[in-house]
C-alpha cells in the first residue's frame, strides 16, 4: 500500500474565520463576506464528500488486504495438507487447486470491482471539484468586472467634481473682480461729490 502524503487542507471553519485587512480602496466588505459565506457552504459540501470518499477508499483497501490474506491462508492450507496427507495428496491437490483458483478468481474480481469503484469515485470528485472551481472563478471574474465598473464611475465622478470646483473657482474670481469694480466706482462717486461741495456757490 502506498504511503499517504498528508497535506494541510482548508476546512470550512478556516474559510469562515478568515479575516482580511481593510484598505482605503478595498473591496466591499459585505460583498466579500457574502461571497465567503457561499464559498464556505459549497466547500463544506465538497469537504464532507471528500471525507466520505476517503472512508470508502480505505474500506476498499481493507477489503483487498483481507482477500490477499485469504489467498495466503489458502496457500498455506494447501501446503500443510500436502505434507500431512500423502495418501490423499492427489485429491487434496486437486481440491486445493480448485479452491485456490476460485479464490484467485474471486479476489481478482473483487480487486477489479474495487479499482473500478475507486476510479469512479475519484473521477466524480474531480468533476465536482472542477465544477466548483469553475463556478468560483466565474464569481471572481464577475467581482473583478464590477470593481472595474465602479472604478470607471469613480473616475467620471472625480472629473465632474473637478470641473465643478473649477467652475466655482472661476465664479468666485468673477465675484471678487465685480466687487473691486464696485468699490472703485463707489470711491469715484464719493470723490466727485466732495469736489462739488468744495466749489463756490453761484451768485
Amino acid at each position: 500500500m502506498a504511503t499517504e502524503v498528508k497535506t494541510m487542507v482548508l476546512t470550512p471553519l478556516d474559510i469562515q474565520k478568515k479575516e482580511f485587512r481593510h484598505s482605503l480602496r478595498g473591496y466591499n466588505v459585505e460583498e466579500v463576506d457574502s461571497f465567503l459565506d457561499r464559498v464556505t457552504q459549497d466547500y463544506e459540501i465538497l469537504y464532507k464528500e471528500n471525507l466520505d470518499l476517503k472512508e470508502r477508499l480505505d474500506q476498499a483497501d481493507q477489503n483487498m488486504a483481507r482477500y490477499r490474506e485469504i489467498e495466503e491462508v489458502l496457500k498455506k492450507t494447501m501446503i500443510l495438507a500436502q505434507k500431512n496427507a500423502d495418501e490423499l495428496r492427489q485429491n487434496t491437490e486437486k481440491e486445493a487447486q480448485l479452491l485456490l483458483d476460485r479464490a484467485r478468481i474471486e479476489a481478482d474480481q473483487l480487486n477489479r470491482e474495487a479499482e473500478q469503484e475507486a476510479v469512479a469515485i475519484i473521477e466524480k470528485a474531480g468533476r465536482q471539484a472542477a465544477a466548483m472551481i469553475s463556478e468560483a472563478e466565474g464569481k471572481v471574474s464577475t467581482i473583478i468586472e464590477e470593481h472595474s465598473r465602479l472604478e470607471r464611475h469613480a473616475q467620471v465622478f472625480r472629473m465632474r467634481f473637478r470641473a465643478l470646483l473649477e467652475a466655482q473657482a472661476r465664479f468666485l474670481d468673477n465675484e471678487e473682480e465685480n466687487q473691486r469694480e464696485e468699490e472703485i466706482f463707489d470711491a469715484f462717486d464719493d470723490s466727485a461729490e466732495e469736489d462739488n461741495d468744495d466749489m463756490p456757490a453761484s451768485v
